[in-house]
């Protein structure tokens, strides 16, 4: 009996967890230090200290680029794909995996970001500059990235209103790849 109650005990958590890490609310990123793009701190909604980060993992000599990203007690991976194409990424998360690419050859302002149940195309505002994305889709959702002084990429406001359908694995997608595109190299 007290096995039965571990295990129920056990699920209740699992369920709570995962409750949890899709209710999350994302609001900003922004670079740890001024002059580093190589550390982000991310922030949530009722966020007021940093609760999550994402950070370059492998050498920029390397030509692989691996990051890892915390939010709360939610840890993930991001790398990209293939050995020197970074038309390709995926995000590894504790329940799912998430990957995205270019929608077009050579076109960085969109990409096509899926987890083989659920797709969704994000793209640049403009064409002209990378200071402002989203997505808008009827049955998940709007997400939204900016810059908070324009011109600097260090500094993000994010616009969170997609459905607890979509995995926060995605979101990961949408914030890493723009934070990536934008910063100098």
């Amino acid at each position: 009996m007290a096995a039965l109650y571990r295990f129920t005990g056990l699920l209740f958590a699992f369920f709570l967890l995962v409750s949890s890490l899709h209710a999350q609310t994302l609001t900003g990123v922004s670079t740890v230090w001024d002059d580093d793009y190589q550390e982000w701190s991310i922030f949530i909604e009722g966020d007021t200290v940093n609760l999550g980060q994402l950070e370059l993992m492998s050498m920029l000599g390397s030509p692989r680029m691996d990051w890892s990203y915390r939010v709360l007690e939610t840890f993930g991976k991001i790398r990209n794909l293939q050995r020197n194409d970074y038309s390709q990424w995926e995000v590894e998360g504790p329940f799912n995996i998430v990957t995205f690419r270019q929608q077009w050859r050579d076109d960085l302002r969109e990409w096509r970001v899926t987890d083989n149940r659920i797709t969704i195309n994000w793209r640049s505002k403009y064409q002209n500059h990378y200071e402002e994305w989203e997505v808008s889709h009827r049955d998940f959702g709007y997400f939204a990235m900016y810059t908070l002084n324009p011109g600097d990429p260090r500094d993000w406001i994010i616009i969170d209103r997609l459905n607890e359908e979509v995995p926060f694995e995605m979101k990961m997608a949408f914030v890493f790849i723009t934070v990536f595109l934008t910063s100098p190299h």
